[in-house]
């Protein structure tokens, strides 16, 4: 059998990357952004803003790794995607949607910031990780 071309062996290592960063991150700010504090009757919703940090510095990461800017794209997206498939589950406890805002002002709040702050994440991300690789 032929050796794989070494073209191939830093694609793959780059969607490797991507998706062990997009997959850590969701698993990850999932658990982590429902964590809330309140000042008053204000929430605080802290673990959201963490989550959002740990998923840009996951896929600058998994850029600046691969020496691939598409990497830190391609893991955003798969951080948004399973993130929103775990949303749309009927039977989902994990994240509130903006629905519910009435009743849980707090986790919604914190589940509306985790589920489109992937989005400014990962476009932050993108912007760091292409200086990060220019000066390479």
């Amino acid at each position: 059998m032929p050796a794989p071309s070494r073209s191939l062996l830093p694609a793959a290592t780059a969607v490797i990357a991507a998706l062990v960063a997009g997959g850590l991150s969701s698993v990850v700010g999932t658990m982590l952004h429902a964590q809330l504090s309140y000042a008053g009757d204000v929430p605080v919703p802290w673990g959201a803003v963490l989550a959002l940090v740990f998923t840009g510095s996951m896929l600058v990461l998994a850029a600046a790794y691969s020496e691939r800017l598409w990497a830190a794209a391609l893991g955003g997206v798969t951080a948004y995607v399973l993130t929103a498939w775990t949303a749309l589950d009927t039977r989902n406890r994990l994240i509130v949607s903006w629905a519910n805002a009435e009743q849980l002002p707090g986790p919604a709040l914190a589940g509306a910031l985790w589920m489109y702050g992937i989005v400014a994440a990962t476009v932050v991300a993108l912007f760091i990780a292409a200086r990060v690789l220019r000066r390479r």
